[in-house]
């Protein structure tokens, strides 16, 4: 998967899940993470280290950070 595919990737699976107002509230996060195969509970604490300005929203800003975070944290656990 070439770095632009990746990208679409993300922001086609944002905008999926995402509501009306561009963001991802606690059900919606809930929705993803089902649907990636992850445990629902599990979308509480997600929540909470996605939520950057502590609105009870993540924006697109907030999830890409987030799956930077989780990149390097895999690519560390890899070396």
């Amino acid at each position: 998967m070439t770095l632009e595919e990746l990208c679409g990737t993300m922001i086609q699976t944002f905008k999926k899940y995402s509501g009306a107002d561009g963001e991802l509230n606690q059900e919606e996060l809930s929705k993803l993470l089902k649907a990636s195969g992850k445990d629902e509970d599990l979308s509480k604490e997600v929540m909470k280290t996605m939520d950057l300005d502590g609105d009870q929203k993540v924006s697109f800003r907030e999830f890409a950070v987030f799956l930077a975070r989780m990149s390097t944290l895999m690519e560390e656990c890899e070396s």
